[in-house]
């Protein structure tokens, strides 16, 4: 996941993202008491999630670590077919 984030078409789209989705929770008083909560709750599912899975991960964890090592063998490879993605978004664009 890192390793995709670090793409900068994807690192850029991520900043557009972030950044409308703080604006417009800034500029609606409503909006943004929805966000917090939907944050909170996902926050939570999240947590719950990760500790009850947690004996899970460990038993399943040489199969995540194959599973992840295909995943980045298949990145470096779109990234060799598709060089674009390497590119700022600006030069992109132009």
């Amino acid at each position: 996941v890192s390793r995709v984030a670090s793409l900068a078409l994807v690192s850029s789209a991520y900043g557009m993202v972030s950044t409308a989705y703080a604006s417009t929770k800034e500029s609606h008083p409503y909006v943004k008491s929805v966000c917090d909560a939907a944050e909170k709750g996902v926050k939570t599912l999240t947590a719950a999630a990760v500790s009850g899975a947690q004996p899970i991960l460990t038993k399943l964890e040489p199969q995540i670590s194959t599973a992840n090592e295909y995943a980045c063998k298949g990145l470096e490879k779109l990234e060799e077919k598709l060089p674009i993605l390497q590119q700022p978004p600006e030069r992109v664009t132009s």
